[in-house]
């Protein structure tokens, strides 16, 4: 069955409305018609069976019929803050870490990021990214997608620092501290929100590193021995994390 996300919440009997792309992708290229069906996942997590019940010049009408809690969603939320890549490799990552389970992304610009963006280039950017997400949310039959948050600097992370339970930091220079022992050494909680911060391509310098373990008393993680591109670090992370916690069938 076709999904749809909307960004407020409905109850079983109230309408709805489909608007913009997702309203021509519904009657031009799906051309579904009154009384078809289709899945619905709103701002809350929960999936609504809808059943089409109107046409308008620019939306569709539809009818919730049933609603249930998406069973699809991580308990486990993972916001990744990525260091800027060159070329497309963010729509990768995007596309990647929302097929395998995060919860938000922060464009991350660091000492060693290569990239440099203005204003307008930013903005159009957050948008391209959200859109990406948003695709492989409905590809991957997620309920809801992953926000695509304002580019921040390593310094600025400081000021988000209560809404994590944990951070962590990859570097390739750290030898010992790994995931597996993060996990024995701290048991986090089911629901525990962790941020996970990943290098450009030229990774982290010490001083970064020593300045996000004070800012935000991040662990310093390794991923093993062998040296991971930026794209492949935290889309690798992600998926230990979530693994550990039993949301990738472990």
């Amino acid at each position: 069955m076709n999904k749809f996300f909307i960004k407020e919440s409905a109850a079983i009997g109230e309408k709805i409305s489909i608007q913009g792309n997702d309203y021509n992708h519904l009657k031009n290229s799906l051309r579904l018609n009154i009384g078809d069906r289709v899945i619905v996942s709103d701002k809350d997590g929960f999936d609504l069976q809808a059943k089409i019940v109107a046409f308008n010049d620019d939306s569709a009408e539809l009818e919730v019929i049933e609603r249930e809690k998406s069973a699809v969603e991580a308990e486990l939320k993972v916001i990744i803050a990525q260091g800027l890549p060159k070329k497309r490799k963010m729509d990768l990552i995007v596309e990647k870490a929302t097929e395998i389970g995060f919860k938000a992304l922060i464009p991350l610009e660091t000492e060693r990021t290569i990239v440099k963006y203005n204003h307008k280039k930013k903005q159009k950017k957050l948008k391209r990214w959200q859109r990406v997400a948003e695709a492989a949310a409905k590809q991957s039959g997620r309920s809801l997608i992953p926000e695509i948050r304002d580019f921040c600097s390593l310094s600025a992370l400081k000021e988000l620092k209560d809404e994590f339970d944990y951070s962590l930091i990859l570097w390739e220079d750290e030898a010992e501290f790994s995931l597996k022992k993060f996990f024995k050494q701290n048991q986090p909680a089911d629901d525990a929100i962790i941020l996970l911060i990943i290098g450009p391509e030229g990774g982290f310098s010490a001083e970064e590193v020593e300045k996000a373990k004070k800012d935000l008393q991040a662990e310093v993680i390794s991923l093993g021995p062998r040296i991971m591109r930026t794209e492949t670090a935290g889309i690798s992370a992600l998926s230990c994390l979530l693994y550990e916690k039993g949301e990738l069938g472990g």
